[in-house]
């Protein structure tokens, strides 16, 4: 029996580093197609050159949006802690997830243009423990 949880535990936390994969998966590819705009910044405690925070920027034109956010709702359906909007007068729309676990808590953003799914910009915040 002791076994079996042990098992069910594993399964359980590679799901959850599978689905964050899955997202960064998809900015790390789409980050070389000529359409896209991607930038990595990294912070870093002056004193102790520890890596304080990660901010990845994928900004992206044309059919990639739709990839995204199919991305997005299927980890959903993963049940992390989810969100979803509009900017109040604004037809771009806004997802986010945010995961975490034993090594880092991530934030993941999607602002797409709601009308056309033609041009959108998925940021991605790593902050390690």
């Amino acid at each position: 029996m002791k076994h079996l949880v042990i098992w069910i535990w594993l399964l359980l936390l590679s799901a959850t580093v599978q689905a964050q994969n899955s997202i960064d998966e998809l900015v790390e590819n789409f980050s070389t197609v000529g359409s896209s705009s991607y930038t990595s910044a990294i912070e870093r405690d002056p004193e102790t050159h520890q890596v304080v925070k990660v901010v990845k920027t994928l900004e992206t034109r044309g059919n990639i949006i739709s990839d995204l956010i199919r991305a997005f709702e299927k980890e959903r359906e993963k049940g992390h802690i989810q969100g979803e909007g509009k900017y109040e007068g604004d037809e771009d729309k806004v997802m986010f997830l945010a995961t975490e676990d034993e090594k880092a808590s991530r934030v993941y953003m999607l602002k797409y243009d709601g009308r056309a799914y033609q041009r959108g910009k998925v940021t991605i915040i790593i902050r390690p423990k």
